[in-house]
């Protein structure tokens, strides 16, 4: 399997009450939530991703690159 493209969407989300539990903040502090799914040469998605941040952690770091 051979990636090909990754789609990274970045937003502000809320915990739910495990993950403020997990993550030691309370339920109404805000979060960088990334979602990503990544296809392959097909356009076959064959990855899925859903990661949360606590915002007081987290760097954000963009490199693009041409074809």
């Amino acid at each position: 399997i051979h990636f090909e493209r990754t789609v990274d969407t970045i937003e502000t989300a809320l915990p739910d009450a495990r993950e403020s539990a997990l993550l030691t903040v309370d339920s109404r502090t805000p979060m960088f939530l990334l979602n990503r799914v990544s296809y392959d040469q097909d356009g076959i998605p064959i990855e899925q991703r859903r990661s949360l941040y606590r915002g007081d952690r987290m760097t954000f770091t963009a490199v693009m690159t041409a074809p």
